[in-house]
C-alpha cells in the first residue's frame, strides 16, 4: 500500500446554502487534496500533517478526517490556538474567501511535539505533498524544518510534490512570496501549479518559464478552460478539456484535480492517463457548492 503525507492547514468551512443560511463544514487546499486522493484510491494511505486546537471544532475536524479515512498520528494539538475559518462567497461560478485564521494552530506546522517522529517517519512514505499556502502560513523556523525534513526523505527515495497555490493576502510583499516560492522548489520533484498562480505571481510568464524555472522531473500545469500542460523527463505536450457550461463553485477545483492526479500516479498510470482521471474529477466537483463533494458525488 503507498503511503501519503499531506501538510497543510485545515479550516473550518462555511458556504451559503440558500439566503442568509450557511452548512459549516471542512476544508483548506492540502486537505481538499488529500480526500480527493483518498477517495481516488482505497489502496493508498494518507496522513494529514498539522496542527489544530483543543475546542469543540478542532476534535469535530479530527472526525471528520476518520470519516474520510485519513490517519492523524502526528497531529498535535493545542490549548492557547483554535482551527481557522473561511466563508466562501460565489459569483457565476467563481469563488472568494474571507477569512479569519489569526490564532491558527496550523501556524506552528513542524514546531510542536510531533517534529522528531515525522522526521524520522516520513522516509518510510511514498510521497509528501505541501503547499505554498502551507509554507506561507509557517514561521521561518517551522520551514526551515520542513525542508530539512523533505530533504532527508527525498534521500530515501520520497517523492515530494506541490502546488503553488498564491495567495497575496498571506505575504508582506510579492517579493517574499517569490523568494518562497523558489525556495520550495529546490526540495520538490512533483510541482502541480496553476497557470493563473503562477502569472498573478510573476506576471507577464510563458509555460516555457514555468517549466524550466521549476526544475522538476515532473511538472502539470492546470490552465482552466484552456487544458493542462505537462513536461516529464524533458517531453512536453497538452490534454484538452472539454468547456462545461455552468458552474456552480469553483472552490477545490485544482485540489481534486491534484489530489486524482498523484492517486493515479502513485497507481502507475501515464502522465495523460492521471490528467484525464484529474479533469473528470474537477469538472464533478465544481459542480457542487463547498470544497468537499458528498461521496456518493465523486462517484
Amino acid at each position: 500500500m503507498n503511503k501519503v503525507a499531506v501538510i497543510g492547514e485545515c479550516m473550518i468551512e462555511l458556504y451559503n446554502t440558500k439566503k442568509n443560511v450557511y452548512k459549516k463544514t471542512f476544508g483548506g487546499d492540502t486537505f481538499n487534496c488529500a480526500v480527493y486522493l483518498k477517495r481516488s484510491s482505497s489502496d493508498i494511505e494518507i496522513e494529514y500533517i498539522t496542527v489544530l486546537g483543543k475546542e469543540a471544532l478542532s476534535t469535530q475536524m479530527i472526525d471528520f478526517f476518520h470519516k474520510e479515512e485519513i490517519q492523524t498520528t502526528y497531529i498535535d494539538r493545542l490549548s492557547d490556538k483554535t482551527a481557522g475559518l473561511y466563508i466562501i462567497h460565489t459569483k457565476d461560478g467563481e469563488r472568494s474567501f474571507s477569512y479569519w485564521r489569526n490564532d491558527s494552530a496550523a501556524k506552528k506546522l513542524f514546531l510542536t511535539n510531533s517534529l522528531e517522529k515525522i522526521k524520522l517517519d516520513l522516509i518510510e512514505f511514498d510521497l509528501i505533498y505541501f503547499s505554498a499556502i502551507t509554507l506561507a502560513i509557517m514561521s521561518e523556523d517551522g520551514r526551515r524544518n520542513l525542508y530539512e525534513t523533505l530533504d532527508i526523505a527525498r534521500k530515501n527515495g520520497v517523492k515530494v510534490a506541490y502546488d503553488s497555490n498564491y495567495r497575496p493576502r498571506l505575504y508582506n510583499s510579492v517579493s517574499s512570496a517569490k523568494s518562497l516560492h523558489v525556495e520550495a522548489l529546490k526540495h520538490c520533484d512533483i510541482f502541480l501549479p496553476s497557470y493563473d498562480d503562477e502569472k498573478e505571481l510573476w506576471g507577464d510568464v510563458s509555460i516555457e518559464d514555468i517549466i524550466k524555472n521549476a526544475n522538476c522531473s515532473e511538472v502539470v500545469i492546470k490552465q482552466g478552460e484552456e487544458g493542462v500542460v505537462y513536461s516529464f523527463d524533458g517531453k512536453r505536450a497538452e490534454v484538452k478539456i472539454e468547456k462545461l457550461d455552468k458552474i456552480i463553485d469553483s472552490t477545490s477545483a485544482g485540489d481534486s484535480f491534484n489530489g486524482a492526479y498523484l492517486a493515479a500516479r502513485l497507481e502507475n498510470f501515464s502522465i495523460e492517463e492521471s490528467i484525464k482521471k484529474a479533469i473528470r474529477l474537477a469538472a464533478k466537483v465544481i459542480m457542487h457548492k463547498g470544497a468537499i463533494v458528498p461521496k456518493e458525488k465523486n462517484e
